[in-house]
């Protein structure tokens, strides 16, 4: 009994085997079997695929079936649900290489306009550094009356019992209107017109005050005189405007006329100036849209008391026009030079807050007109310094003195107890 069970499980496995070996056999008889293409990936997930039934072929015979049978009859075959989430993701895929070429671009234009502020904002640092250098480098040796106790070059004064300290941050601009209606340079010391307009701007650049004092053309000091030929001569008590004639009528003349201004105000340093020609007014006020004032005298075609916009020769006529015949034609003048002038200040600082590259393009509008040493890095440095300033205002005072009428002109004796006053107020502080 036992040797049948056996034999008939033997039998059975090797029909089972038989089958399969047959299968075997028809694959390989003689034949090339076409390699099937393995259209599986790493992305590929087990859920794309799917077991489906294979195309039945009918048998003949009467064969027993065995688990082979059942198991042959099945294939696994990749859904269409797995290509359409390969489609999903090779798009997905282009999307991204899209997004990050795009990302490049921006990238790359934010990079580019951040090198152009970086350079912009570089360079304005550059100037305004270089314009406080040039301004403020603290060299001076500021002298004092005969009856001031002065300290360390000036820097402290002891007057009528106070002691006061020398205000490093101001800085000083000469500006000079020259009679002539076009700067040029001559060869003979002489020639070269008179100043008849003298403003000493004096500007504190922390708190942004500016203090212009008008000086009399005609004011009595020691001006350094030169030959036809440029010789020195000497140093002889003149008019102050005679300075700019004793030089080339251009730079020679207007460093003339700083060192007797210097001369004035007890050495204080004056690192810039700036002379115009005549032809400038109408320019420079055009410039700016032109200047409001009221006219303090009946001169010309201005009544005492009338209100003007000045534009053009109007303007020139304003600040130039006096009265030969009378002694103190230039102080009444000086007057109306005084309202123009701060008139022409509160504009400029006006339209600076709304565009602060306004005093460079005020700068450019005078060049063709004017011989100075100012350069963009002082100009950007005194403009921020007035208008970033919370205390920033604009007052006029004039050097105290006397008119009287010489041998041949009008002579203008300052009031040296009076001035001296006036000096330390703008160039001082007190400290005791």
């Amino acid at each position: 009994m036992t040797n049948k069970l056996n034999d008939e499980t033997v039998n059975k496995d090797r029909d089972i085997y038989s089958h399969s070996f047959r299968d075997e056999c028809v694959k390989s008889d003689g034949k090339k079997t076409p390699v099937k293409k393995d259209t599986k990936t790493l992305n590929d997930e087990i859920s794309d695929y799917i077991f489906t039934k294979k195309r039945r072929v009918k048998k003949h015979g009467s064969e027993e079936k065995n688990m082979s049978d059942y198991t042959d009859n099945y294939e696994l075959v990749k859904s269409d649900r797995s290509n359409d989430r390969i489609k999903k993701r090779r798009h997905k895929h282009k999307s991204k290489r899209r997004m990050k070429r795009w990302k490049k671009v921006l990238i790359s234009i934010g990079c580019v306009f951040l090198s152009l502020i970086l350079l912009i904002v570089g360079t304005f640092t550059y100037l305004f550094i270089k314009g406080g250098s040039e301004l403020l480098d603290g060299n001076y040796s500021i002298t004092a009356p005969q009856n001031v106790e002065t300290q360390n070059d000036g820097e402290f004064v002891v007057y009528n019992g106070k002691t006061y300290q020398y205000n490093k941050n101001v800085t000083n601009v000469l500006f000079m209107g020259v009679d002539k209606r076009e700067l040029q340079k001559t060869e003979v010391h002489g020639t070269g017109g008179q100043a008849d307009v003298i403003v000493l701007l004096a500007v504190d650049t922390k708190t942004g005050k500016i203090s212009m004092i008008n000086i009399s053309r005609d004011t009595m000091t020691d001006v350094t005189v030169y030959s036809a030929n440029g010789g020195y001569v000497g140093s002889e008590k003149q008019q102050l405007c005679l300075s700019y004639a004793y030089g080339n009528g251009k730079e020679t003349s207007c460093e003339n006329t700083v060192n007797s201004v210097q001369r004035l105000f007890y050495n204080i340093p004056i690192k810039s100036y700036l002379a115009l020609d005549l032809d400038g007014i109408a320019a420079v006020n055009d410039s700016i849209g032109g200047v409001d004032v009221t006219s303090p005298e009946t001169i010309g075609s201005f009544v005492q008391g009338q209100n003007y916009h000045l534009e053009g020769e109007l303007a020139e006529s304003f600040v130039r026009s006096r009265n030969h015949e009378s002694a103190d034609a230039n102080t009444l003048r000086m007057q109306r030079q005084q309202i123009y002038v701060k008139q022409f200040m509160d504009r400029v600082i006006s339209a600076t807050k709304k565009q602060i590259t306004t005093p460079i393009d005020l700068f450019n509008a005078s060049s063709p007109y004017t011989c100075t040493n100012l350069n963009p890095s002082k100009i950007l440095y005194l403009g921020q310094s007035v208008v970033l300033s919370d205390g920033m205002s604009v007052e006029m005072s004039t050097v105290p003195g006397e008119s009287k009428m010489g041998k041949t002109y009008a002579e203008y004796y300052v009031n040296e107890s009076e001035f001296y006053e006036l000096f330390l107020s703008v160039f001082y502080n007190q400290v005791q």
